[in-house]
C-alpha cells in the first residue's frame, strides 16, 4: 500500500509519485552526463515493457522515466543494475553531478571537467540532511549553468599560464533563486576536492535544516563562508575517483558534437533506439545529456551529417541546426506539483517559431508546470510556469498551521487563528492549497507567470517576471509578440531590455497581445 510515509521515502531515492494514481517517475543517475548506447537500449526497453514508451532528457543530466507504477519499481531497478545504472535522488541528498564536455571533446574546454567528476562524483554516496548539487564546466561559457544550478560550480579558466577551476557557491532556482557568489579561482583538481569537502563539513557544522549554500551567504556572510570553504586546500579528501566508462583518453580531432531535437525532452523508445544505433555506428559509443534537454552525440565526422539526419527524419526527430535552442520543459503537467501544462504550450510555440522563420539558435524558450524552475525558466530569454493564487476562507480555517512550514517564501502566517498570506511574498505555488485539510485555502486563479531576459554563461542573470496568470492562448500571443521583436531587433531578450528598459519591454509586449 501506497502511503504517505511510504511515499516521502521512495522519493528519496529517485522514485517520485505523479499525480495519476500509483504511478512514479524514476529518476536514473548518469556518470559524467553520458549513457553508453548498451545503456540507452535498455532504457527503450524498460519504457515499452514497464511505462508508456517514452522517457525525458532533463536539466539534470539524467533521464527520467515516467508512468511507472508502484508494483514495478524493484524490477525496473533491478533492470537498471543489469547495465550498471542506479537512481538518482530527491530531496536532501547530495544530487548526480553535471558535467559538460572535457577537453578531449569540446574544443573550446580549457580543463579536464570529466576528471575532475570522476572523482566528485565519490560525494553521490555521502550521507547528507541538506540538498546538494554539483557542477562543472570545462570552460567560461559554462553550459550546464553551474553559476545559478548548482550549489557548488566549477568553471575550467586558463590564468597567468595556469589551468584550473574558480568556484562559485551557492546557485538555486526555483521560489528563492540565487546566483552563485565566487569563492575561489583557479583551484586545481585536488583543491576542488578538498573545496567540495570544506562544503560539506561547514554545512553539517553550521547549516540548518534543510538550508543550501544560497541561504548560509547571506545568514553567515560572504567572507565567513569563503574562509571556511578555502581553508587546508592543500590537503587530501581521500576520496577514490569513479570511473567514468564513456571518458576519452586521446584528443577527438577534427570531430563535431551532433545536436539533436526533443521538444520538452520527450524522446520514444524507437527514438532512443535509433540514437543509440548512431552513437555506435557514427560516434564512439555514448550520448550525452545537454542540460537543455537535447540528447547530444559528441565524436562525429562532418561528412556524416546529412546520412545522420536522414536517419533521425525516419523516427521522427531533426537535428538542432535550426531555428531556436531546444524548447525544455519539467515533466509538468503530470507532476504532483503542476499548476499547468507546460508540454501543450511548447508544442504550440515550436510551432510558431516555425512560422515565423526564426533562425537564432541563442535564443533559448522554457516551460515548467510550477514556480520550482525544473525547466530553468529564470534562466531562458522567455520563461513560462505554472502558477495558482490562493485565497484563504476565514470561516473554514482553524489555525492548524499546517500550511505555514509548506511556503518557501515564508509567506503564511497564522492571526487569531486564522492563516493570513502576504501576497507581495507569495510564490503562487500552491502549495498551502494542497496541504490545508479543511479547504480553507482555495484557487482563486491559475495560469502562466512569464519571464524575460535570463541568460547563462559569463554574464548569467535571472529573468524578471512580467506577467501573471495568463491563459494558454494568452501566454502562446505574448510569445509571438517577444519572438517578432527578437527577430526585429536580432537580440536577445537580456539585451533588448538592457536597451530599452524592462518596463517598455512589458509595455510593447503586452500592448501587443492585447491589440491581437
Amino acid at each position: 500500500m501506497v502511503t504517505k510515509q511510504s511515499i516521502a521515502e521512495m522519493r528519496s531515492r529517485g522514485v517520485v509519485k505523479l499525480k495519476e494514481k500509483d504511478m512514479f517517475a524514476l529518476w536514473v543517475k548518469t556518470a559524467c552526463g553520458n549513457l553508453t548506447s548498451r545503456q540507452l537500449n535498455k532504457l527503450a526497453e524498460i519504457t515499452e515493457k514497464y511505462a508508456r514508451g517514452y522517457l525525458l532528457f532533463t536539466t539534470r543530466q539524467i533521464p527520467i522515466i515516467p508512468f511507472v507504477s508502484a508494483g514495478d519499481v524493484e524490477k525496473v531497478q533491478a533492470e537498471l543494475a543489469t547495465v550498471y545504472l542506479r537512481l538518482d535522488r530527491c530531496g536532501p541528498t547530495v544530487r548526480n553531478v553535471n558535467v559538460c564536455y572535457d577537453d578531449k571533446i569540446c574544443p573550446e574546454a580549457v580543463t579536464n571537467s570529466l576528471s575532475l567528476g570522476e572523482k566528485l562524483d565519490r560525494f553521490f554516496d555521502v550521507p547528507m540532511r541538506h540538498k546538494v548539487k554539483i557542477g562543472i564546466s570545462g570552460c567560461r561559457k559554462d553550459c550546464v549553468i553551474c553559476r545559478a544550478l548548482t550549489d557548488i560550480g566549477f568553471i575550467g579558466v586558463e590564468r597567468d599560464g595556469r589551468r584550473g577551476y574558480d568556484v562559485y557557491v551557492g546557485g538555486r532556482l526555483g521560489l528563492n533563486p540565487f546566483v552563485g557568489v565566487k569563492m575561489a579561482e583557479c583551484l586545481t583538481e585536488e583543491e576542488s576536492v578538498r573545496f567540495v569537502q570544506n562544503y560539506f563539513d561547514l554545512l553539517s557544522k553550521e547549516g540548518k535544516l534543510e538550508e543550501r549554500g544560497a541561504d548560509l551567504i547571506p545568514r553567515l556572510g560572504v567572507e565567513k563562508v569563503r574562509q571556511e570553504l578555502t581553508k587546508n586546500l592543500s590537503q587530501s579528501a581521500g576520496l577514490q575517483p569513479v570511473t567514468c566508462e564513456t571518458r576519452l583518453r586521446e584528443k577527438a580531432t577534427d570531430k563535431v558534437i551532433l545536436r539533436i531535437r526533443a521538444t520538452a525532452g520527450e524522446v520514444t523508445a524507437t527514438q532512443l533506439r535509433k540514437i543509440s544505433a548512431i552513437a555506435d555506428k557514427y560516434g564512439r559509443g555514448f550520448v550525452h545529456f545537454a542540460v537543455r534537454g537535447s540528447p547530444e552525440i559528441p565524436c562525429i565526422d562532418k561528412k556524416d551529417g546529412e546520412d545522420i539526419r536522414q536517419e533521425l527524419r525516419a523516427v521522427g526527430m531533426s537535428l538542432l541546426d535550426g531555428g531556436i535552442d531546444n524548447l525544455q520543459s519539467c515533466f509538468g503537467s503530470y507532476c504532483t506539483e503542476s499548476n499547468a501544462d507546460p508540454q501543450s504550450l511548447l508544442r504550440e510555440i515550436e510551432r510558431l517559431v516555425e512560422e515565423l522563420g526564426l533562425n537564432n539558435q541563442a535564443i533559448n524558450i522554457s516551460a515548467g508546470g510550477c514556480p520550482n524552475s525544473c525547466a530553468i525558466v529564470h534562466l531562458s530569454d522567455i520563461g513560462f510556469y505554472g502558477v495558482v493564487e490562493p485565497e484563504v476562507a476565514p470561516t473554514n480555517c482553524n489555525g492548524c498551521q499546517l500550511c505555514v512550514p509548506v511556503c518557501k517564501r515564508k509567506a503564511i502566517a497564522v492571526k487569531g487563528s486564522v492563516a493570513v498570506i502576504d501576497r507581495e511574498r507569495c510564490g503562487n505555488c500552491g502549495q498551502c492549497i494542497t496541504i490545508c485539510p479543511l479547504d480553507a485555502i482555495a484557487e482563486k486563479r491559475r495560469g502562466f507567470a512569464v519571464l524575460a531576459g535570463g541568460r547563462e554563461g559569463e554574464d548569467t542573470r535571472l529573468g524578471e517576471l512580467i506577467a501573471e496568470f495568463l491563459s494558454e492562448e494568452e501566454a502562446l500571443r505574448l510569445a509571438e509578440s517577444c519572438l517578432r521583436l527578437v527577430k526585429e531587433k536580432r537580440a536577445s531578450v537580456a539585451d533588448i531590455i538592457d536597451e530599452i528598459g524592462i518596463e517598455k519591454f512589458k509595455e510593447m509586449l503586452l500592448s501587443a497581445q492585447i491589440t491581437e
